[in-house]
C-alpha cells in the first residue's frame, strides 16, 4: 500500500506521454487523410491548411499530467527519504539505550 501513490504517479506520467504522442500523431495523419480524400473526390483544389486543427489543449493536458505526476513522485520520494532517516536515527537511539 505503501508504493500506491508511485504507482498513480506512474500511471499519470503514461497519461500524459500517451495524450501527447496521439496528439501529434493526429496531427501529422490528418493532413494526409484529407489529400487522400481529396485524391478520391477528384474535385476542387487541395490545400494542407483546410486540414490542419488546434490541438494545443490537447498539448497542455497532456504536459500538465507529466508535470503533476513527477512532482507527485518526487514528492513522495521525498517522504520515503524522511522516513529511512526517521528509522536510522531510532535504531541508533534504540542500540545506545541497550548496550
Amino acid at each position: 500500500m505503501k508504493q500506491l501513490p508511485q504507482i498513480f504517479s506512474f500511471i499519470i506520467i503514461i497519461v500524459g506521454i500517451s495524450i501527447v504522442i496521439l496528439t501529434k500523431t493526429i496531427e501529422q495523419v490528418i493532413p494526409k487523410l484529407g489529400y487522400a480524400a481529396f485524391q478520391s473526390a477528384g474535385a476542387g483544389s487541395y490545400s494542407p491548411i483546410n486540414y490542419e486543427m488546434n490541438l494545443d489543449l490537447n498539448y497542455w493536458v497532456g504536459g500538465i499530467c507529466i508535470l503533476v505526476g513527477a512532482i507527485y513522485f518526487i514528492r513522495h520520494i521525498a517522504f520515503f527519504q524522511h522516513s529511512i532517516t526517521e528509522m536510522k536515527k531510532r535504531n541508533k537511539e534504540f542500540e545506545d539505550k541497550y548496550k
